[in-house]
């Protein structure tokens, strides 16, 4: 065989994605009723967006997709993979995590189970 037809074949059989994959720029705060994740997805809908909360890691997903070439959107941006992912600290309670998409950037709170919480401890004159 030659060195043509295998390179033939191997380019016809790849099916490589040309969508570049990349880590969306994150902030990080804590406080102590919560630790908030703002998370910038310019060109993400909230249907191409996944958040998952597994084993103690928090994982964030995302596709943004190029829907109406010829308009600003798809002159500004490409489609675009987002991914990235956290090791959270024990004691988030996963009931009461709330997520909020808007205007290309996701704000995510992750509040801390009330044992978690730092607590003023009252002195009595004995």
């Amino acid at each position: 065989m030659s060195t043509q037809s295998i390179q033939e074949r191997k380019s016809s059989s790849e099916n490589v994605s040309e969508r570049p994959a990349v880590s969306p720029y994150v902030d990080v705060f804590e406080n102590e009723h919560e630790i908030l994740v703002v998370a910038d997805l310019p060109g993400v809908q909230k249907s191409d967006l996944s958040i998952r909360l597994e084993e103690g890691e928090l994982v964030i997903e995302a596709r943004r997709e190029v829907r109406a070439s010829g308009t600003a959107l798809a002159l500004e941006y490409r489609a675009t993979d987002f991914r990235r992912s956290f090791v959270l600290p024990q004691g988030i309670d996963r009931d009461r995590v709330d997520a909020q998409l808007s205007a290309g950037v996701l704000r995510l709170k992750l509040p801390k189970a009330d044992a978690l919480r730092p607590r003023r401890i009252e002195v009595r004159a004995g």
